[in-house]
């Protein structure tokens, strides 16, 4: 990753925002959206960014989930799971589960 300090002031600007951002766990529009700014430059800026080497965001992107592994006839035909995510957003997911008895 390069310098910060080689940056322009404005992109120096753009990737504090986008560090605040990552911090706060809010999605890129909602936090230009609570900060007064324009959606649109902050994308821009982010992908000027990454182009550079600058911005690589912390963290897999994706994160594999399993439950405990029970036998096959003891799982339910439906199953309930709500994920809780950094930015306070609740994800519920409902799973049918087809028994092949």
């Amino acid at each position: 990753m390069s310098s910060s300090q080689s940056l322009s002031p404005r992109l120096r600007y753009w990737l504090g925002h986008l560090q605040s951002c990552t911090q706060q766990g809010m999605s890129l529009s909602a936090y230009a959206r609570a900060q007064g700014l324009k959606v649109g430059a902050l994308y821009e800026a982010k992908s000027r960014l990454r182009q550079e080497g600058t911005w690589r965001p912390p963290g897999p992107r994706f994160v594999r989930v399993q439950g405990p592994s029970t036998p096959v006839s003891e799982v339910p035909r439906a199953a309930l799971f709500r994920v809780s995510l950094p930015n306070g957003e609740v994800l519920t997911v409902l799973e049918a589960a087809a028994r092949l008895s």
